[in-house]
């Protein structure tokens, strides 16, 4: 029985590992690259109405309002109206090919995963617990999943929106530009780096907990 919190050898990845997991769940992907670079280009007009939604707002109360100008409130209106049409439509569409790409993706690898499990020889199940067999095969498909559904495009559109917040944080005022960059993006990047350490260990620790509940729960039956 393994030890309650603690995370064996194997589910130790380093980088190589890592990015050897990440091309084998790319190459799955690799079917459905239309629908996700679909869904890339839906993304960044998703992130390119966010940010312009605030640029509307200053110009209606810098110009419109204060400015005592009633046709560039109005611009300002009927722009910032359009922008959220165009990201809620996109959105929907953004969604439909996000999901469409994950589950193919999701049954592809779920059917060579039971394949390849199928075809293992009887001592292969005498060494391994059925219930962390159960565990990887729904938890860690179920993460590679949400990591093309969800991970890379969430990656792509974080990128983007941070790229065009900086340039326009520069075109309005550099110098408080300066003082969120040398202060403020340190601090959450050192938060970034924590919470992903300590969640990785708390995945794998939930991971191998189920383990043993599913193989407790099989020997009980």
């Amino acid at each position: 029985m393994w030890a309650a919190g603690a995370v064996s050898d194997e589910d130790r990845l380093d980088r190589t590992q890592t990015g050897q997991v990440l091309r084998r769940a790319l190459q799955f992907a690799r079917p459905y690259r239309r629908t996700i670079w679909l869904a890339v280009a839906l993304v960044s007009i998703t992130t390119v109405c966010v940010v312009a939604g605030p640029v509307f707002v200053k110009l209606g109360l810098d110009r419109g309002i204060g400015g005592n100008s009633p046709s560039t409130l109005n611009i300002a209106i009927v722009g910032y109206a359009v922008t959220i049409v165009v990201a809620y439509i996109v959105g929907r569409l953004q969604y439909l090919a996000i999901n469409r790409a994950g589950e193919g993706f999701l049954r592809d690898l779920r059917v060579t995963v039971f394949d390849r499990l199928q075809a293992q020889s009887m001592a292969f199940f005498d060494r391994n617990k059925a219930g962390v067999l159960v565990s990887r095969m729904t938890a860690d498909i179920e993460s590679m999943a949400e990591l093309i559904q969800w991970g890379l495009l969430q990656f792509v559109g974080a990128g983007l929106l941070l790229v065009m917040t900086l340039v326009l944080m520069v075109a309005l005022s550099w110098q408080m530009t300066l003082v969120v960059v040398l202060f403020v993006a340190p601090v959450l990047g050192i938060a970034s780096v924590r919470f992903q350490r300590k969640s990785n260990v708390a995945y794998l620790d939930v991971r191998e907990r189920v383990g043993q509940n599913l193989s407790n729960l099989q020997e009980g039956i």
